[in-house]
């Protein structure tokens, strides 16, 4: 008798070894031959559901980036205006565990020399900058504009700096920080 495979939880875990990998080791080690290793599969179990590196990181990155979204809207339901915003603004810099920074990182860091990798971080970019200039409208921001700018500084901001030490800025000095960018605010 045929063995019977889960066709979707068997793609999630190539998803999620792409993610893995590239948290740990950056984008330029995923390749079809580590995620088959990471699953535990030959590569033609791979390849049997991408076709080429560049679908395996598209699908990969799309899943995690629109799960982010997901945890986003999430976060903001029923609320409107400033404590949207402030709701947004926390999920953004609070909610992310250290492996999500990582793979945040390296996906930044990746994009400029991988096209796929570009398009969907500014597809994520695009979504992000629509949201939070409409929450600054909701709020009645003064200086949409200039506080959009603010906040998407800080959040990136959050990202990277918090790798000097080598490890992301402790939850509560990113909640100090994100009170004291708050009050600048003048929403």
């Amino acid at each position: 008798m045929p063995r019977q495979v889960d066709h979707a939880a068997r793609l999630a875990a190539v998803e999620d070894a792409v993610v893995a990998i590239a948290a740990d080791a950056g984008f330029d080690a995923v390749t079809i031959r580590a995620v088959a290793k990471h699953v535990g599969a030959s590569t033609s179990v791979v390849t049997h559901y991408v076709g080429s590196r560049e679908e395996l990181l598209c699908n990969a990155v799309r899943r995690e980036l629109d799960g982010r979204r997901a945890e986003a809207d999430a976060a903001t339901r029923g609320l409107d205006g400033r404590a949207a915003l402030r709701a947004m603004a926390e999920w953004a810099v609070l909610s992310p565990t250290e492996r999500t920074h990582r793979f945040w990182l390296a996906l930044v860091l990746n994009a400029a020399a991988q096209p796929t990798l570009r398009g969907e971080l500014d597809r994520f970019n695009q979504w992000w900058n629509r949201r939070i200039d409409g929450l600054l409208q909701e709020a009645g921001s003064a200086d949409p504009a200039r506080e959009a700018d603010l906040i998407s500084l800080f959040v990136d901001g959050i990202v990277v700096s918090g790798f000097d030490a080598g490890k992301p800025w402790t939850l509560e000095r990113r909640t100090e920080l994100l009170d004291a960018v708050w009050t600048t605010l003048s929403i």
